[in-house]
């Protein structure tokens, strides 16, 4: 018989340990669930807050990111309001606090999972430079893609074929 109530015992505490709502005892009175790791907390941004798309790279306040579902607003996916794309909230916080080598190593493993087919790669390769990212995105992006017996043109090198290119076509130069 005390077993059968050990074992209720313990199904008991293992249900409370994955319930999202369940309060425990600690030190200072009553605290939430320690075993469950919410995803608001990781998401947590000021609502009129402008961050940017990993996809597109375009500013929206975060708020028009939010997705409705029938529970409420979702806690874990959102919307891009220009591009269409869903993801995830805690990519939008990354966006917020990385810089283009960290953005570089976020697209790379991404890139086996269809991310170059997610986005208009025109208008992104635009904002890429625009929020001066593209050298130094570029030669982290090449890096991991271990490039190393071919000589990978970097950004600079890219814009001055490019210009030349443009003044030979024009015929501004020979």
């Amino acid at each position: 018989m005390t077993e059968q109530l050990e074992h209720r015992r313990y199904l008991r505490q293992e249900e409370a340990k994955s319930d999202r709502h369940q309060t425990v005892f600690s030190g200072q009175g009553l605290a939430p669930n320690p075993n469950v790791r919410s995803v608001v907390q990781d998401t947590v941004i000021p609502l009129e807050k402008k961050v940017s798309c990993p996809f597109c790279l375009g500013l929206s306040q975060f708020r028009l990111f939010l997705v409705s579902t029938k529970k409420g607003m979702s806690r874990s996916a959102g919307k891009c309001p220009l591009c269409g794309q869903g993801l995830f909230l805690k990519s939008l916080v990354m966006m917020n606090k990385c810089t283009a080598t960290e953005y570089a190593n976020w697209v790379h493993p991404y890139a086996r999972m269809g991310f170059w087919k997610k986005l208009n790669f025109q208008t992104w390769k635009r904002r890429l430079q625009l929020m001066g990212w593209a050298q130094e995105f570029w030669d982290r992006y090449h890096a991991l893609k271990g490039d190393p017996d071919e000589h990978v043109e970097s950004y600079v090198e890219y814009v001055d074929r490019a210009q030349r290119e443009e003044a030979q076509a024009q015929g501004l130069i020979t």
